[in-house]
């Protein structure tokens, strides 16, 4: 009888299930796993978990909702959302666009978070005008005492002039202060 034969012979009793058994392709035979290496191999370990981990995820504390921001996520925590918003404020009053303002102080978020010690002229206590700038201390700045050019003033730079302008926004303390 065939192989064919005999599985649709068992097929049509159903009383034994067809079993093909591997065939390892080594010189060294087959290697049973022992009784103590399969019960090793299944052992189950508990961790306790606060949710399902397909389920939501809990909403944050009230007392701490910064645990969910910046370092732990790419969200802003409070302190830039509010350093966010002053930039925002203060370039747009310079002359900025607020699309242009927004795109510099989201730059300037993730200038903060490396550390970087580059600057604005937009952020310095010594720029003067709107749309018209100059550097009210030029000399140590090094740079023309009338006339800074756009590009000049979005350039973030390192200035042996510069000096952090108190932004007007409450409560919010500049993380620029803190680099500097």
């Amino acid at each position: 009888m065939s192989l064919l034969a005999t599985l649709r012979a068992k097929k049509q009793n159903r009383e034994v299930a067809t079993l093909t058994v591997a065939t390892s392709a080594t010189h060294e035979g087959v290697k049973t796993p022992t009784v103590a290496r399969v019960a090793t191999v299944s052992v189950a370990w508990h961790q306790e978990m606060p949710c399902a981990a397909n389920g939501p995820v809990p909403p944050a504390p009230v007392t701490a909702p910064d645990l969910w921001c910046w370092p732990y996520t790419q969200v802003m925590n409070a302190t830039e959302l509010g350093t966010f918003t002053a930039r925002l404020s203060r370039f747009t009053d310079k002359g900025l666009s607020h699309d242009d303002a927004e795109r510099l102080a989201d730059a300037l978020v993730i200038r903060d978070r490396d550390g970087d010690d580059r600057r604005l002229c937009l952020e310095c206590a010594y720029l003067q005008g709107v749309r018209r700038w100059r550097c009210g201390n030029w000399l140590l700045a090094s740079v023309s005492r009338e006339g800074l050019g756009l590009d000049l003033v979005r350039l973030m730079q390192r200035c042996g002039g510069f000096k952090v302008a108190a932004f007007s926004v409450t409560n919010f303390q500049m993380i620029s202060e803190n680099l500097s």
